[in-house]
């Protein structure tokens, strides 16, 4: 208690402090009615203005100086914007971030390109938390260093069919808006995009032959649309590194869509309803992709060929479905896995040669399933090395499971979270590392009745050494006044 108290302290305190050290800081937003401007300050070289809540438009463009980099425009109650004049911002050489935040602009008729001529260090652009319905890509054609534009949370219907003109944008920002379609030809003249967040949409559309078109993209997002499928595929052999597809329609893998992405590492299906393995056969293979998430689907059985369209993979995440049934020969075609994820199924056993391809294998989660017993042999090519985590299993610790307790005792495998007994009554809830091995089981001989399983060596968590510390306090201050008390008695006697 005394330590959180401290902490809070000065938490308090330094936010205090950074507030007061530049309250008109672009990404603070104070509520400043009835003023032209929140003000401004000095960040090291930088000069950042920030306008908030403005109600009157008159003189806007003379409360701004010229010099500044940052501007940020936030919260405007008016109109200005609008049908007012943007001739202003043909003054500020100097800018480097503008941003137009949680306005209520739905048009920019009255900005004109040449207003922008002379913006040639700006690196940011934002029109965030919007009502945009079109953005005029013509209308930013100048900005030759521009690597950052957000449009995020407006209300744009299309990306439009003309030539994007942003050689040297590097993200671009389009998620929770009305997108339906993003079709091949689209998004042309971002050469140097790495980062397309097109999530939070209504997409069910989408060409592959986009990326054409963007050599250097790494990383696209096109979660929580509506896809069942992707067209096409890219041909230019693409640099694309993550693609996330999470909260989706998809009922199945389609590998076929991402060959030729050279430098592919990872893909992300989570919460879809994908049920069957993909489809294709085991030479169309997902070339050099690592990571598999197809968490929060609705697959029951991972039948021997799910994963051969994905021979590279090191990382699968299967947890939060519906699997009853895993075939013994499911991972033979991944032989780099590193790491299973099989968490929250109803799986009730694992087949006995499951992992024996798997030479790499360091962790594995079954936790929050219905096994009842392991095979005792099940990790013994990868004991010493491997991470176990099996809590939350109905697990029966009787005779039958003797093997795999005796197994235990021998082996330095890392079970975490220390399973625990469910059945017979008598050693329900104990752990069974250290549940009583039964006397009248036959071949106990090796372990008697009396005897416990030793359990592995692990590092214990960490001490509170706070906590030990006023314990330790407290325990003194009692010894000191009862030595005291009996001191007093003496004298007294």
């Amino acid at each position: 208690m005394l330590r959180n108290t401290v902490f809070f302290i000065f938490l308090v305190s330094g936010i205090i402090t950074i507030n007061n050290a530049c309250k008109s800081h672009f990404r603070v937003y104070n509520d400043c009615e009835n003023h032209f401007l929140s003000g401004c300050c000095t960040l090291g070289k930088i000069f950042v203005c920030s306008v908030v809540n403005l109600t009157n438009s008159n003189d806007f463009a003379k409360e701004i100086p010229k010099t500044i980099s940052v501007l940020t425009v936030a919260n405007i109650k008016t109109s200005f914007i609008n049908n007012g004049d943007w001739k202003f911002l043909s003054n500020l050489t100097n800018l480097m971030e503008l941003s137009f935040i949680n306005n209520r602009m739905s048009i920019l008729y009255d900005l004109k390109s040449v207003y922008l001529n002379d913006l040639d260090k700006l690196k940011l652009l934002s029109f965030a938390l919007g009502d945009l319905r079109i953005f005029p890509v013509e209308k930013f054609k100048n900005l030759s260093s521009l690597r950052y534009l957000d449009l995020h949370c407006n209300q744009l219907q299309s990306v439009g069919d003309g030539h994007w003109n942003f050689s040297v944008l590097n993200e671009l920002i389009l998620s929770n808006n009305r997108l339906t379609a993003v079709r091949a030809g689209q998004l042309k003249g971002l050469e140097n995009l790495s980062k397309l967040d097109l999530s939070y949409n209504r997409i069910s559309y989408f060409s592959m032959k986009v990326l054409d078109a963007m050599p250097m993209l790494t990383y696209l997002s096109l979660s929580f649309n509506r896809l069942g499928h992707i067209s096409d595929s890219s041909q230019q052999h693409s640099n694309l590194y993550f693609l996330g597809l999470s909260c989706n329609l998809f009922v199945g893998l389609e590998p076929l869509v991402f060959n030729g992405l050279k430098s592919f590492h990872s893909v992300d299906y989570y919460n879809n309803t994908i049920k069957y393995p993909p489809s294709g056969n085991s030479k169309n293979t997902v070339s050099l992709a690592l990571a598999l998430s197809l968490s929060s689907n609705v697959i029951e059985v991972l039948s021997p060929h799910y994963f051969d369209n994905f021979p590279h993979l090191n990382r699968i995440k299967v947890e939060n479905n519906n699997i009853r049934h895993i075939e013994e020969t499911t991972f033979r075609s991944v032989h780099n896995v590193t790491s299973i994820d099989m968490s929250l199924n109803q799986i009730h056993s694992i087949p006995r040669k499951l992992f024996q391809h798997l030479q790499k294998l360091v962790i594995v989660e079954l936790q929050f399933n219905r096994i009842q017993t392991f095979h005792p042999f099940l990790f013994n090519h990868l004991a010493p090395h491997l991470q176990l985590f099996a809590d939350d299993n109905p697990i029966v610790c009787d005779c039958q499971a003797l093997p795999l307790l005796m197994w235990l005792s021998d082996s330095e495998m890392s079970l975490e979270n220390f399973p625990r007994c469910q059945s017979p009554k008598e050693v329900q809830s104990q752990s069974i590392y250290y549940v009583k091995l039964l006397s009248d089981c036959p071949h106990s001989t090796r372990m008697p009745s009396s005897t416990y399983v030793t359990p592995p060596s692990y590092t214990s968590p960490p001490r509170d050494h706070g906590t030990l510390s006023l314990t330790l306090a407290a325990c003194a201050f009692v010894m000191i006044l009862i030595c005291s008390l009996s001191l007093c008695l003496c004298i007294v006697g």
